[in-house]
């Protein structure tokens, strides 16, 4: 998105207003809805990005957001610091995930060794308890 020359247009101005007015008032869905209208009619204005970061609520919508900021204002070092912490946190989040996989895959693995050594622990008991009952059986009544 690059910077168009700043054209006044007073349907924007008056969206702007209302979804401010809106905002204060508690009214967040208006405001979001309000101000998205503007971003159709001027999709350059930093102020209409700027205004619907403080209503989106999913990190996606809200990344994009300081996306166009910066692509209208590359000097924003706000808008930059927040997405770089989007950007971090994301990356924090994949490697938190990788390392409760790992986590879970060697807990099934031990689980499964230990599972191993009770079979094989219980197949040696076994066979040991079957010859001592043979030896017992022999020295009791002889061979």
């Amino acid at each position: 998105m690059q910077a168009q020359p700043n054209i006044p247009n007073p349907e924007f101005d008056q969206l702007m207003r209302h979804g401010r007015a809106a905002f204060e008032r508690g009214d967040r869905q208006l405001a979001h809805n309000l101000w998205r209208e503007a971003a159709l009619l001027d999709p350059y204005s930093e102020a209409v990005w700027v205004a619907l970061l403080e209503v989106l609520e999913t990190k996606q919508d809200q990344r994009v957001c300081l996306e166009n900021i910066l692509s209208i204002n590359p000097a924003n070092l706000l808008a930059r610091r927040m997405l770089r912490a989007y950007t971090e946190g994301e990356q924090r989040k994949i490697e938190r995930r990788a390392k409760q996989m790992r986590r879970s895959t060697t807990l099934k693995r031990q689980r499964r060794s230990i599972l191993r050594r009770a079979l094989f622990l219980g197949i040696l008991l076994g066979v040991t308890g079957v010859i001592f009952a043979i030896v017992i059986s022999i020295l009791l009544y002889g061979a």
